[in-house]
């Protein structure tokens, strides 16, 4: 037999719980909600899923998961597809989807072919710094490039000759950011930078001058965080840079 007063009591218990279960659950949805952050893009004439993808640093294949494309090239002027974790609406320039869109040219000579993945050193260190994060799992998360401390205002070169595909400030914490698009559908980020100092679709050549190192974006002090995509697939960038 259960008496009045400890039917109060048991009665409060379980509304002190429910509080607390409560709180639990709309943290959660905080987070659900943080998570599910993104933009709408619309389908711009000339653009292609690579490009978008390429633009907003989102894996391809995800990207016609979200949005329910089978046949990329099937992709309609007008459509409004969903970008996950992007921050704002970028313009991107049609005119630059045609170096996105070139696919590997099979070379009579099978080394010319295979070495943008095989031969190390087809790129150059983008900076002056120490190597302080890798390529890979870090935190439980997977790290899609390399992090290069430096000092704030430290110069950030061109890896290889290239277009400039996108410069200003990129989704996903990712800051004032870079990217360049080289051949056999090479691709390089450069993010967290303080200053850009190239446009979209201008030429650099390798070596050249492109940004300067920074904090922007989701940092925890001056650094370069360096990628390396091929086919919008992030790659080990110390797979391609020599050894210092």
């Amino acid at each position: 037999m259960v008496f009045p007063n400890s039917l109060a009591k048991i009665t409060i218990f379980i509304f002190i719980v429910s509080i607390f279960s409560g709180c639990q659950f709309l943290k959660n949805l905080d987070i659900l909600s943080t998570n599910q952050r993104g933009i709408y893009h619309t389908v711009q004439k000339g653009q292609t899923l690579h490009l978008i993808a390429s633009a907003y640093n989102v894996n391809i294949d995800r990207l016609k998961r979200i949005n329910g494309i089978y046949d990329p090239r099937k992709l309609q002027i007008g459509a409004r597809l969903w970008i996950p974790g992007a921050w704002q609406v970028l313009n991107i320039d049609s005119d630059i989807k045609k170096q996105a869109l070139v696919k590997k040219k099979r070379k009579k000579k099978g080394t010319q072919n295979k070495s943008i993945k095989t031969i190390k050193g087809f790129l150059i260190w983008p900076v002056k710094g120490q190597l302080t994060s890798k390529f890979g799992s870090r935190n439980g998360r997977h790290h899609d490039g390399i992090d290069i401390g430096a000092r704030r205002g430290t110069s950030i070169i061109a890896a290889a000759d290239g277009q400039v595909v996108f410069s200003g400030w990129g989704p996903t914490g990712y800051g004032l950011m870079v990217i360049i698009q080289h051949k056999n559908n090479l691709t390089t980020v450069y993010a967290h930078n303080s200053h850009v100092h190239v446009h979209e679709k201008s030429m650099v050549k390798q070596g050249q001058k492109i940004a300067s190192v920074g904090s922007t974006g989701r940092s925890t002090g001056p650094h370069l965080h360096f990628e390396v995509r091929n086919d919008s697939h992030p790659m080990n960038p110390l797979n391609y840079l020599p050894k210092r």
